[in-house]
């Protein structure tokens, strides 16, 4: 009976001292996570006769594997210029190292399931599908590295650039507007690490500046830019300076705002455009001459740091 007892104590205690091992092994391999937070922002349209552009994002994948907890949105992307964004997608992901990032767009049907997912609302309330093919969706993969570690937070800004995304069809097509080609969309849109961009912000002041005309300020990668070749129309939708990392418009006070700049260098150039009563559209008249308003300072060298904001006044008269 003593022998008996001892062995079933034995075995007792060697249970429990597996069984703590066990859980001690499943508490150390918990995944740890950080949080990925996904946004999106926009370039402007030079199209007067658009309100709205919506885009429908059914899916958001990281290393080609859908993010958990993320919902079928319609965004009007239109609606988030100058630094601002509309955030689609915050929670937490296995904390690592990521290689890309895909968004998939339903051409077919919006969040509420009515059809078109993805469109141009015209200021006459019409809907003009943009689909450019007859798929129902399109998955744009970018390849970007970027890391989310253990209890942080790493945010991603996918910028469309409208001007470079959309065009306007000739008569007699099916719909008004579309996207342009795939190839053409995917590098209209730019993947960025928010905390990992700065922004070139000032005034664009002169007597040149006139109510009949509209000036929109381009950031080119220093060295990059080439006035023969930018102010040619390049692509299917005939595009004017279609190598600009991104552009704002200026406001009537002079005000403008380049976001979501990635470090490095850049240099600045400004187009004066007229508007077309007919059509609504834009049509490029000439260059600025534009120089900073801070003696020695070149726009051809703007240096922009993370998380900084170069602020920039600029002088211009135009050359024709």
């Amino acid at each position: 009976m003593i022998m008996k007892t001892k062995f079933f104590s034995f075995m007792a205690i060697a249970i429990a001292t597996i069984m703590f091992v066990g859980c001690t092994e499943d508490d150390d391999s918990t995944t740890a996570t950080g949080q990925l937070g996904v946004k999106v922002t926009d370039a402007p349209s030079d199209d007067a006769n658009i309100q709205g552009t919506f885009v429908t994002v059914s899916d958001v994948k990281i290393d080609g594997n859908s993010v958990e907890g993320f919902e079928k949105q319609t965004i009007d992307i239109s609606a988030y210029q100058d630094g601002e964004t509309k955030l689609i997608f915050s929670d937490e992901v296995e904390a690592s190292s990521y290689n890309n990032i895909t968004l998939e767009l339903d051409y077919e049907s919006d969040a509420s399931g009515n059809s078109p997912g993805c469109y141009v609302l015209t200021d006459d309330n019409q809907k003009h599908d943009l689909a450019a093919s007859s798929s129902s969706n399109s998955e744009l993969t970018f390849s970007k590295n970027f890391e989310v570690q253990s209890a942080e937070s790493a945010i991603l800004v996918f910028d469309f650039d409208l001007r470079k995304t959309i065009k306007r069809n000739t008569e007699g097509e099916e719909t008004e507007y579309s996207f342009v080609t795939d190839s053409e969309l995917h590098s209209g849109i730019r993947v960025v690490s928010e905390n990992e961009t700065g922004e070139i912000e000032g005034t664009v002041t002169n007597n040149a500046l006139s109510d009949d005309e509209e000036y929109i300020i381009y950031a080119y990668k220093k060295g990059e830019y080439n006035e023969i070749t930018e102010s040619q129309g390049q692509g299917s939708g005939n595009l004017l300076f279609a190598n600009a990392v991104t552009s704002s418009k200026i406001r009537g006070d002079g005000f403008y705002k380049l976001s979501f700049l990635e470090e490095g260098d850049y240099e600045l150039h400004i187009a004066s455009y007229t508007r077309s009563e007919s059509e609504g559209s834009l049509d490029f008249s000439a260059m600025a001459n534009a120089v900073s308003s801070i003696e020695n300072l070149l726009l051809s060298n703007i240096t922009v740091s993370s998380n900084t904001t170069v602020q920039l006044n600029i002088s211009i008269n135009l050359s024709i």
